[in-house]
């Protein structure tokens, strides 16, 4: 331990005689860093992270799977479900999310809501910020409209009421129907949508009222429930998924849609179970559009830390040579070659490690900018808890302990191959100049890593960004052509004209993620 203090401090004292190389070598690596703990910050708070709810790891999700696609459960199948499984504690299903119109204090917009079955915050484990939530008192399927309730989210609240804390007992109107309000969660419960917090839940049981058209909860036709069940203690996903198909079939006979022979019926009847892990949560829009770039992006900063780390190699490689004459004198009066390689790793672990820490402040302020990057244009806001946990950390040290050893290894293996003799023979001149072949490689190295980087990132952006325009381009034409008189010279000009484009687009974006997946 002593003598790693003494290594510590002797560091310190040299690198504080070159203060210009210090600074730029740690905000260089504080830069690339700090980048890709932004991006696995976001990584871990969509994708990585569990839902914030009681023993996430117990909860599992069921979906019908019919021509290999999985898709949600009608409400009959639900209750059938419900009434044949033994190996859940707890069953919850909710449907949407859904974006009606709400209308508070007089101001309409549309928000999301969530109906859910009563018992969906307790079996989550949920507990309220204000007033109360959701009980099986609130499902009340023969009651009027005026008898109805919702809970709020903590956003909402705060976006739509300010905050107020006598909101609870106050009434909204969901496409006309009025609801009381009786609790609001707490900060950043999402239930099991990542990202995507419901603004308003609403018993399952109120569904037709907030939806538009003739909605018949009891439909065998409407597939639009998602169901998730709580394992009991020493039960398992495999043991609840023989239990519950071993009963499946009897399911789909007592809930099909029709009852005369044909290829409805017969496709109905032939539909799987799949049971998976819900630990994570659902798989929302905005895991399916953000993953995958997320994931590139993720190699693209990691690349670029890479390009850092040569050319700071690069730098520690021509202070090594600097240094050779004093390293030289320390071996000829008797010092190992192992004390001045410790010397040059500590050096740039100190350098990389500090780094680290300052790159958690730029990706505490990076992560929040990618969101709002990300989400730009969005009708609902986003809220994901990007606070760092102890993954995040983990990551942040081990990324910081890793670059310090990737450019501190060439100035090291450097250090341990000088003959101590012939470097005294030399003068300053000559020893600065003589980096040899490691300092043309690491060059070399960093200048195709850089090539990658531009091949890879300009001509597909730039082709990306101009077939997106054509795409618009062509559109905006059409429209023109076709719209009134006062919409002719933009598309844009008219709400509707800028709800088709809004529409057009979004259409392209998921041909384009299918295209991608296959």
């Amino acid at each position: 331990m002593g003598t790693f203090l003494q290594s510590l401090r002797y560091t310190v004292r040299v690198l504080a005689k070159s203060p210009v190389f210090t600074i730029v070598a740690i905000l260089s690596l504080a830069l690339g860093i700090g980048a890709n703990t932004a991006i696995f910050t976001l990584i871990n708070a969509l994708i990585l992270r569990d839902v914030p709810v009681r023993q996430p790891e117990r909860l599992v999700y069921l979906s019908a799977v019919r021509q290999g696609n999985k898709i949600t459960l009608s409400y009959p199948m639900f209750r059938e479900v419900e009434r044949g499984q033994r190996v859940f504690s707890g069953m919850i299903g909710w449907g949407g999310n859904w974006m009606p119109n709400v209308e508070v204090n007089g101001v309409l917009s549309k928000d999301r809501v969530l109906s859910v079955t009563a018992n969906c915050y307790s079996e989550l484990g949920a507990s309220p910020f204000l007033g109360r939530l959701l009980t099986s008192e609130d499902e009340n399927l023969s009651g009027g409209a005026n008898s109805q309730v919702a809970v709020i989210g903590y956003e909402f609240w705060q976006r739509r009421f300010g905050a107020a804390p006598d909101v609870v007992g106050k009434q909204i109107r969901i496409e006309g129907h009025p609801f009381t309000i009786i609790g609001v969660t707490r900060k950043w419960f999402t239930g099991l949508t990542t990202g995507e917090p419901p603004d308003i839940t609403v018993p399952l049981t109120t569904t037709p009222l907030i939806q538009s058209g003739a909605f018949d909860l009891e439909s065998r036709s409407l597939l639009w429930l998602h169901p998730v069940g709580r394992l009991k203690d020493g039960v398992t996903t495999e043991q609840a998924r023989a239990q519950l198909q071993s009963f499946w079939p009897d399911v789909l006979l007592a809930t099909a849609s029709t009852q005369i022979p044909g290829l409805r019926r017969q496709t109905f009847l032939s539909m799987g179970l799949e049971v998976s892990s819900a630990s994570r949560g659902m798989s929302t829009d905005l895991r399916d559009r953000f993953t995958r770039p997320l994931y590139v992006l993720a190699g693209i900063v990691g690349l670029i830390l890479l390009v850092a780390c040569v050319n700071l190699a690069n730098l520690m490689l021509a202070r090594a040579a600097v240094r050779s004459h004093e390293m030289s004198v320390r071996v000829a009066i008797g010092a190992s070659r192992w004390p001045l390689v410790r010397q040059v790793l500590t050096e740039s672990l100190a350098l990389s490690l500090t780094g680290a820490i300052l790159g958690l402040t730029f990706a505490y302020w990076g992560s929040r900018l990618l969101v709002l990057l990300m989400t730009e244009g969005n009708t609902v806001p986003v809220w994901l808890n990007l606070s760092p946990d102890l993954r995040v950390l983990s990551v942040t040290i081990s990324a910081g302990i890793l670059t310090g050893i990737l450019f501190g290894l060439a100035p090291a293996w450097r250090s341990s191959r000088e003959d101590p003799a012939s470097m005294l023979q030399q003068n300053a001149r000559s020893v600065s100049t003589g980096t040899g072949k490691l300092s043309k490689a690491l060059i070399i190295t960093q200048v195709a890593l850089s090539l990658i980087l531009l091949l890879g990132a300009g001509p597909g952006g730039t082709a990306h960004r101009r077939s997106r325009f054509d795409r618009c381009s062509v559109l905006a034409r059409t429209w023109t052509k076709n719209a009134s008189r006062n919409a002719r010279a933009c598309p844009s000009r008219t709400p509707h004209g800028r709800q088709v484009l809004r529409l057009y687009v979004s259409q392209e974006r998921g041909r384009e993620c299918e295209a991608g997946s296959e």
